[in-house]
């Protein structure tokens, strides 16, 4: 039997989840407990409702996935509906008198696509599709195109920084006063002693607080650190969340303050002066490096005294301001944070003599051993230069003699953010004051590439709703 989800007396959610809602109380439509008012309908209060539940003291409806999941998509789709209706009623849209199918069917054989291109606009306000992404690509070529045609300089910085759910120190207190006010006192207690087990479970346990502690931090990172001490004057940045980086992660493009170091680049009349200009900004400016001595071997999981894995003795669950070498603070965080070993992320399949042997995309080199991970890492570097990517897109290499395996990385933001960060200065060879098209093209869509979602070219998704709406 179908029922609408609209109907105030269905209580839907409490009868479809009656775990969540004991005694049947709380549902959307509960007039002293619930988010809507009946009259109004599910406009805003739909999703004031659900963060009230994501932020429910015991957790238990973050724990639940298909609550989740469910209360998620419904959301979305009455926000779709609700653009819809807009889009089906409004005479400069659709039309106050909407062709039939058969009618699109006939628009689209005779070579008319009027419909086709107000359908893709109109996608653009749904999350996740084609229209969408492309949007977004279009609002960060205009970013960047508005500070260069105000003098600003094009993008110097590309930087990434990932979550250590795991590890942070602040996060750890959180999780444990969540896990007090719940009940779970043996869960408390084990997290105030660093138990990663219970760090972990908390993690799952509450993804929304991860999240939100991700951003505040962030927050704080970008207006107070990244704008005094990294001296970014503009950024824009998306987060992401994907498999093998954390629970979360944010892409930043920032404009240095006086265009850093564009116009020493441009000036220098040899590509070994340009290396040595690139290369003293990175070091002086961002303390950057591609070599620490770390053991490869190391192992951040530590068992403490009752046998269980421990925070306490990394640094990535403490804070810098708690570190007494700042030296052996750096070598840990890297030992703990930037040290790549190659894995089903980051390996792809490569056959040599009949033998399955995967190489790393990342450029850490391919398997000795099949299925084994075990790359030699990058070539030793005795000089700094400047190399292009598979992209065409230059990049600063920094001296790599020792460190086959560490990422090259930013030691000031590494210690500051203590979690992964990776940090890329952005190459042009044109003058900063008057900055070459092709290359701010070029370097927008390898941000973009990154920062933005790939999306489906404006020809293909033509074909594609032309292909629904056909059938």
């Amino acid at each position: 039997m179908f029922v609408s989800e609209y109907d105030p007396t269905m209580k839907l959610y409490t009868g479809a989840y009656p775990w969540l809602f004991p005694g049947g109380l709380g549902d959307v439509y509960d007039e002293e407990r619930g988010g809507l008012d009946q009259l109004t309908g599910p406009v805003k209060s739909l999703k004031t409702w659900a963060r009230h539940l994501m932020q429910y003291f015991d957790g238990r409806f973050q724990q639940c996935q298909m609550f989740m999941l469910y209360i998620y998509n419904t959301i979305q789709r009455q926000d779709n509906n609700k653009s819809g209706a807009f889009f089906h009623s409004d005479k400069n849209w659709y039309g106050k008198n909407p062709p039939t199918v058969e009618e699109i069917k006939n628009q689209i054989r005779h070579g008319i696509f009027t419909f086709v291109s107000k359908l893709r606009y109109f996608s653009q306000t749904i999350r996740g599709t084609d229209g969408y992404w492309r949007n977004k690509s279009d609002e960060l070529r205009a970013w960047i195109d508005f500070h260069v045609a105000n003098g600003h300089g094009p993008p110097t910085h590309f930087i990434t920084l990932t979550c250590a759910e795991n590890w942070w120190p602040d996060l750890r207190d959180i999780y444990a006063d969540l896990e007090k006010i719940a009940g779970r006192e043996v869960e408390a207690q084990l997290l105030r002693q660093g138990n990663i087990q219970a760090m972990r479970r908390a993690a799952r346990r509450y993804p929304h607080y991860v999240n939100k502690y991700f951003m505040d931090r962030a927050k704080t990172f970008l207006d107070e650190f990244a704008r005094d001490v990294l001296e970014l004057e503009y950024y824009w940045g998306r987060i992401e969340f994907a498999p093998g980086r954390g629970a979360v992660h944010l892409h930043l493009l920032g404009i240095a303050q006086n265009k850093a170091y564009l116009h020493n680049f441009y000036q220098a009349r040899s590509e070994k002066r340009k290396i040595k200009v690139l290369q003293k900004y990175a070091e002086d400016m961002l303390g950057m490096t591609a070599d620490v001595e770390i053991d490869p071997n190391h192992n951040r999981f530590r068992e403490n005294g009752n046998g269980h894995l421990t925070t306490s003795e990394s640094p990535l669950g403490s804070r810098f301001s708690e570190s007494r070498d700042p030296d052996l603070d750096h070598r840990q965080l890297a030992q703990d944070a930037v040290f790549h070993r190659c894995n089903e992320y980051c390996l792809g399949d490569e056959d040599k003599d009949g033998i399955r042997l995967r190489t790393c995309r990342f450029g850490y080199g391919t398997e000795a051993t099949s299925n084994k991970g075990d790359t030699p890492g990058k070539e030793l570097l005795s000089s700094p230069t400047i190399q292009k990517d598979a992209r065409g897109i230059e990049h600063l290499l920094l001296p790599r003699y020792h460190s086959r395996k560490v990422n090259q990385h930013s030691r000031t933001i590494l210690q500051a953010w203590r979690a992964n960060a990776d940090v890329q200065l952005i190459v042009y060879r044109s003058d900063p004051n008057v900055p070459d098209v092709g290359e701010i093209e070029a370097v927008s869509k390898y941000v973009t590439s990154y920062a933005v979602k790939t999306q489906k070219t404006t020809r293909e998704e033509i074909n594609t709703i032309q292909d629904v709406i056909i059938r």
